[in-house]
């Protein structure tokens, strides 16, 4: 199993959109009621960073880190994966540790939210070494959601 990872370019959302998990989609759609399309393309256009992990040459995810604002040391890490990505998760997890440090470096706090129901998704946060809030409601369905984070030091 081949794992690489790329900096992300607008071309990957093509080959990403049509196999995005269904737990992101309707996490997508409870926070902002955005399509996988429309989540990967803000993400791409307000990431400072953002990358393509592929499996055997297959687009299996997109992420990347939003800045909160000009101002702020906080960002937001963000990722949108494909069914297609279960296959090589342990291959890609071992990857996945060192974009988290390199999103640190970018942002020396790391914070955002996920669905409570994305059980896939907190585990791999929770293994990166995320904390997490108790879920509170949030995003447009008030559904409720994790306040994830992790900063330097």
């Amino acid at each position: 199993m081949n794992v690489e990872v790329s900096p992300a370019v607008p071309a990957d959302i093509d080959e990403l959109v049509p196999h995005v998990r269904q737990a992101d989609i309707d996490e997508f759609l409870a926070c902002s009621g955005q399509s996988p399309r429309e989540v990967i393309e803000d993400g791409l256009k307000h990431s400072r960073v953002a990358w393509t992990g592929r499996i055997d040459g297959e687009v299996v995810c997109i992420f990347g880190v939003v800045g909160y604002s000009l101002l702020s040391n906080r960002g937001a890490p963000w990722l949108v994966g494909s069914d297609r990505m279960e296959g090589g998760s342990k291959a890609f997890l071992r990857r996945c540790r060192k974009y988290a440090i390199k999103m640190l470096r970018e942002y020396p706090e790391l914070a955002n939210y996920v669905d409570a129901r994305n059980a896939t998704a907190i585990r791999w946060l929770k293994w990166l070494g995320f904390e997490f809030d108790e879920p509170e409601p949030y995003g447009v369905a008030g559904l409720p959601f994790h306040r994830f984070s992790m900063r330097v030091g």
